[in-house]
């Protein structure tokens, strides 16, 4: 949820109603949960890390418990590698989660999931395979994934659809939202699906689940993994003992410290749950596991993002002009990339673009303003078809554009002046000028010489002003990478040996996602839940064998 309450479903179904299109939205990323869970998964967090500057094997336990299987994280991976564990009966199985419950989970708050070869787009007579979604998806990665364990999980996502229809959790089909050809997100109806999915697992196979639980160290009998200490919602240290150990912990979105490790000194916008702290990374590499190279995000792809406007998905739509796919400018006021990519490659692409540039800004003069109060920027631009995002995100007025504009001055993200260069000036952009007008001259003759944008998405920015300069941060529901498995998501050290008993899954899986986004929608959550399942089945081989 955003601040006032409003969950990302709930965002995407208002805007697909004006774009009366509710079916064809894929929108695939992950909403947060409120500033209440917010705020306690900082204080949470602050506890454990001031609890922890010891070793957490070094504190008093208050509890021993033993198990067969323990999955750390209740997401998208843990949920479903705790129905294979369980349907495959692999003995006493617990589930710890440091959310407060199952439903408060980028997992759960996921939009949509990638599927083919399923019910659904059978009944749409779409004629993609598996066979052919994994040459895609191997091909975009260049083969940086293991391809092996890539080709397993999207094997797999056929079958994830069918466990959702087990569990009575409702899906629809949407439309080809990223123009690549063919229909394969799958949109979930059902509300805290979480929720759903625990009692389902539940019922039927006697999984236990134990939230407000922060795991942090594995425990290790040598070179094998045979349990994990976490501090309990009480904060009482437990240490749990099991003969295999999953980590799905969601990646490390709401760290900053690890962000920054990756992408350098620049401020990333989370639009997520507080839950990713990036523990699960941390504590495969304590023991012994490699962290591979390969680290994404899942970047925004309904707005644009700004740490000063707050946590503000959807409540300022003003923050969509990121997306429009009008000109863009980086810190020096140069352009930097093909806006359009940005616009209909806003998770792939043009989202990677914009972690190469500290913040970035969008200009627009005073007649797409007054247009922005009567039509959206979709019809202001004439309605191109190709742009499939533009239609049902922005094919509406923005309501109260003028308070919103004023919000957005007062939250410094929006800067107002009479001429180009009073903009440029207040924000520092030295280059902003030359910019535009080589920018308009490209606009009046119909051809980009910089980026080969198309000429229905340019247009030329100069109207006589007042001018408008809003300021944007890269903005992400999640990250992906972490460290290295083999095709079983087994943990690999740096040898490639295997650590027995430690499993990783989900977006933290260093082998299985590629950099930026696979250009298929759904693919993060899909790939999350199929090596969650993946890993279930395995753990229960397993510890059967044991």
């Amino acid at each position: 949820m955003t601040g006032s309450g409003m969950t990302r479903r709930d965002f995407m179904k208002g805007m697909a109603a004006t774009a009366a299109g509710a079916a064809a939205v894929g929108i695939l990323g992950c909403s947060p949960d409120n500033g209440k869970t917010q705020a306690a998964a900082s204080a949470q967090t602050m506890a454990s890390t001031a609890a922890g500057s010891e070793a957490a094997s070094e504190k008093e336990i208050a509890e021993t418990i033993k198990k067969d299987i323990v999955i750390v994280g209740c997401g998208a991976a843990g949920m479903l590698a705790a129905y294979e564990a369980g349907k495959a009966k692999g003995g006493d199985i617990l589930v710890i989660s440091n959310s407060p419950n199952a439903s408060s989970t980028n997992g759960s708050m996921v939009s949509g999931t990638c599927g083919v070869e399923t019910p659904y787009t059978k009944e749409a007579n779409e004629t993609m395979t598996v066979e052919g979604l994994y040459d895609r998806m191997i091909t975009f990665a260049h083969w940086t994934a293991n391809a092996r364990l890539l080709k397993t999980c999207v094997e797999m996502l056929p079958g994830n659809i069918d466990i959702f229809d087990e569990m009575g959790i409702e899906l629809a089909l949407a439309g080809d939202r990223y123009s690549i050809g063919f229909q394969e997100v799958h949109l979930f109806g059902t509300e805290n699906k979480g929720d759903v999915m625990q009692k389902y697992i539940e019922d039927n196979y006697g999984v236990e689940f134990m939230f407000g639980t922060e795991a942090e160290e594995l425990v290790m009998d040598g070179n094998k993994c045979v349990g994990v200490i976490a501090a309990n919602e009480d904060g009482d240290w437990i240490r749990i003992h099991a003969k295999a150990v999953l980590l799905a912990c969601g990646g490390y979105i709401a760290n900053e410290e690890m962000l920054k490790e990756v992408y350098g000194d620049m401020e990333i916008m989370a639009l997520s749950t507080a839950w990713q702290t990036g523990k699960g990374i941390k504590m495969a590499e304590a023991a012994g596991a490699f962290r591979e190279s390969t680290h994404g995000m899942g970047m925004s792809d309904i707005v644009g993002a700004n740490k000063k406007a707050g946590f503000n998905l959807g409540e300022n739509m003003l923050l969509g002009a990121a997306l429009y796919g009008s000109l863009l400018v980086d810190p020096y006021g140069k352009r930097f990339m093909n806006e359009y990519m940005l616009a209909n490659e806003s998770m792939a692409g043009g989202g990677e673009a914009t972690l190469h540039v500290s913040k970035y800004y969008a200009i627009y003069g005073q007649k797409v303003m007054d247009a922005l109060k009567e039509m959206g920027y979709y019809e202001y631009i004439g309605s191109p078809e190709f742009w499939v995002s533009g239609f049902l995100l922005y094919n509406a007025p923005i309501e109260n554009l003028d308070e919103r504009i004023q919000e957005a001055i007062d939250q410094g993200w929006c800067m107002k002046g009479e001429t180009i260069a009073e903009v440029a000036e207040a924000a520092g952009l030295p280059e902003l000028e030359k910019t535009v007008k080589e920018y308009d001259e490209m606009a009046k003759a119909g051809k980009d010489k910089m980026f080969n944008k198309r000429m229905e998405m340019m247009r030329p920015v100069e109207d006589g002003g007042p001018y408008y300069l809003l300021e944007f941060n890269p903005g992400a529901f999640n990250t992906f990478g972490g460290c290295r498995t083999d095709e079983d998501t087994r943990a690999l050290r740096a040898d490639f040996s295997v650590i027995d008993g430690l499993y990783i899954a989900g977006v933290e899986n260093g082998s299985l996602y590629s950099r930026p986004y696979y250009d298929v929608g759904g693919t993060c959550s899909g790939l999350a839940y199929s090596s969650g399942r993946l890993a279930g089945m395995k753990m229960a081989e397993y510890v059967k064998n044991r």
